[in-house]
Parts: C-alpha cells; structure tokens; sequence
C-alpha cells in the first residue's frame, strides 16, 4: 500500500496533469488522470485501515487496532487480502474481549482470503490453537499448530509455537 504522503503526492501530480489537459483541450487525457486520481482515493479509503489496524496490532496497539477495524463499514468492498487481514484482526479484537466463538468464526473466514505472506498465515494458525486449547478442543489445537508448521514464518514463530504446544495436554498429543 502506498503511504498516505505519497498517495497525496500522487493525487496532486495527477489533478495538476488533468487540469492542464483540460486547459490545453485534451478532455480524454485529463479524464484518465482524474480517474487515477480518484482510484488512488479509492484504495486509500478502501482498504486503508485495514493496513492501520496492522500497523498497530504489529505495534501490540490493540486499542488502536480495534479502533481501525471498527471504521471498515463494508468489509465485502475490501480487496481479497485485506479481507483476510480484516477477518483475522477482528478475530483477534473478539478474542482479547473473550469472545472466543465469534472470533474463531472470524479467524475461520480469514482462512478463506489471502494474506501477504504466510508468516502472518502461521501466526494467525497459532492463535487459533490457543483458541482451541482455551475451548477444550486438543486435538483442534493440533490440527492448528501442523498448519501453522507448514507455512514458512519467522524464526520467532518458532517460539510461539512451542508454547502454545506446551499448553495442549499430554494425554491428547
């Protein structure tokens, strides 16, 4: 996603262009610079606070990431990937209320979408583990923990895994 700074710089370039057109009579020309104008909006409106509510859930702003979410009137508008991103955020916002059903049917949905990387992928399949673990659900929470194994992640991941692995019961490994 493009910076608001340089979506704004964009846009301005773009009216700037649209408007010469039309000084000089090329009325075709500057509608296609209005209209990147006006995309350039539109994508910033439409999925930029799913990439704020990233932005701080990664700075552990929970409030903050709520916050954004809570803004997305439309999530069916969303772009496919931020679709996933809304769906897993808004999971996460339901989980830390304890509202641990609605939020695994969001994390569930989040699944269908996709993300921009798998890393992201893998940490979204441990906090449903945790989920599942929290439900009295082990052998949910395994199943969680493998896929979170598959996807390529950071080393961090590792750890998280582990942890969550050391909470499932013995007798359900």
């Amino acid at each position: 996603m493009l910076t608001l700074r340089l979506r704004f710089l964009a846009s301005l370039l773009a009216a700037l262009l649209a408007f010469v057109g039309l000084a000089r009579g090329h009325e075709l020309l500057a509608a296609v610079w209005a209209g990147w104008m006006l995309w350039l909006w539109w994508g910033y409106f439409r999925d930029g606070s799913v990439w704020l509510a990233l932005a701080a859930y990664r700075l552990g702003n929970v409030d903050g990431m709520r916050g954004h979410v809570r803004t997305i009137r439309w999530p069916r508008l969303l772009s496919r990937r931020c679709r996933g991103y809304y769906h897993w955020l808004q999971g996460v916002a339901l989980a830390v209320d304890g509202r641990l059903a609605a939020a695994r049917d969001h994390m569930l949905a989040a699944r269908r979408w996709g993300f921009r990387s798998a890393h992201h992928r893998s940490i979204m399949e441990c906090q449903l583990a945790d989920m599942a673990i929290r439900c009295g659900e082990p052998a949910q929470a395994w199943s969680h923990l493998r896929a979170a194994r598959e996807h390529r992640r950071h080393p961090a991941v590792d750890s998280l895994i582990a942890s969550v692995e050391a909470r499932i019961p013995a007798e359900a490994r």
